[in-house]
Protein backbone atom coordinates (compact mmCIF):
# COMPACT_ATOMS: atom_id res chain seq x y z
CA UNK A 1 0.00 0.00 0.00
CA UNK A 2 1.31 3.70 -1.09
CA UNK A 3 -0.28 6.89 0.30
CA UNK A 4 0.61 9.75 -1.94
CA UNK A 5 -1.95 11.87 -0.85
CA UNK A 6 -1.61 15.31 -1.04
CA UNK A 7 1.56 15.89 -2.33
CA UNK A 8 0.58 18.06 -5.40
CA UNK A 9 2.23 15.26 -7.87
CA UNK A 10 1.56 15.80 -11.87
CA UNK A 11 3.73 13.16 -12.56
CA UNK A 12 4.21 9.37 -11.45
CA UNK A 13 7.07 8.11 -13.45
CA UNK A 14 9.20 5.18 -12.08
CA UNK A 15 5.97 3.81 -9.97
CA UNK A 16 5.93 1.76 -12.59
CA UNK A 17 8.54 -0.23 -10.41
CA UNK A 18 6.50 -0.92 -7.48
CA UNK A 19 5.32 -4.27 -8.92
CA UNK A 20 3.58 -5.75 -6.09
CA UNK A 21 1.56 -2.05 -5.32
CA UNK A 22 -1.98 -3.34 -4.96
CA UNK A 23 -3.33 0.40 -3.09
CA UNK A 24 -2.24 3.13 -4.39
CA UNK A 25 -4.03 6.77 -2.90
CA UNK A 26 -3.39 9.80 -5.21
CA UNK A 27 -6.10 11.77 -4.41
CA UNK A 28 -5.67 15.20 -3.70
CA UNK A 29 -3.04 16.18 -6.04
CA UNK A 30 -2.23 18.19 -9.31
CA UNK A 31 -3.07 15.51 -12.02
CA UNK A 32 -4.96 17.24 -14.85
CA UNK A 33 -5.55 14.73 -17.37
CA UNK A 34 -5.38 10.59 -17.53
CA UNK A 35 -2.70 10.68 -20.07
CA UNK A 36 -0.32 11.71 -16.76
CA UNK A 37 -1.37 7.85 -15.01
CA UNK A 38 -0.17 6.37 -18.13
CA UNK A 39 2.21 3.92 -15.63
CA UNK A 40 -0.30 2.28 -13.99
CA UNK A 41 -1.21 0.41 -16.80
CA UNK A 42 2.10 -1.45 -16.05
CA UNK A 43 1.16 -2.21 -12.56
CA UNK A 44 -0.35 -5.76 -12.94
CA UNK A 45 -0.97 -6.37 -9.08
CA UNK A 46 -2.91 -2.79 -8.56
CA UNK A 47 -6.47 -3.46 -7.32
CA UNK A 48 -7.51 -0.18 -5.33
CA UNK A 49 -6.56 3.12 -6.74
CA UNK A 50 -8.22 6.64 -5.32
CA UNK A 51 -7.68 9.55 -7.58
CA UNK A 52 -10.10 11.69 -6.40
CA UNK A 53 -9.81 15.38 -5.97
CA UNK A 54 -7.65 16.34 -8.52
CA UNK A 55 -8.02 18.06 -11.42
CA UNK A 56 -8.93 15.68 -14.23
CA UNK A 57 -11.90 16.56 -15.91
CA UNK A 58 -11.74 20.50 -14.93
CA UNK A 59 -10.52 21.26 -18.28
CA UNK A 60 -12.90 21.01 -21.87
CA UNK A 61 -11.84 17.66 -23.49
CA UNK A 62 -12.03 17.32 -27.00
CA UNK A 63 -13.52 13.29 -26.65
CA UNK A 64 -13.67 12.96 -30.40
CA UNK A 65 -9.30 13.28 -29.95
CA UNK A 66 -9.18 9.52 -28.03
CA UNK A 67 -9.86 6.87 -30.32
CA UNK A 68 -7.96 4.16 -27.98
CA UNK A 69 -8.94 2.73 -24.66
CA UNK A 70 -8.26 4.51 -20.98
CA UNK A 71 -5.03 4.24 -20.14
CA UNK A 72 -5.54 2.45 -16.99
CA UNK A 73 -6.92 -0.61 -18.90
CA UNK A 74 -4.32 -3.53 -18.60
CA UNK A 75 -5.35 -5.31 -22.20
Amino acid sequence: MLDLSHNELQSIEGLEAMQLLFCLNLSHNKFGSFTALGPLRLLRSLKVLNISYNEIGSHSIDTRRYLCSSPLCHT
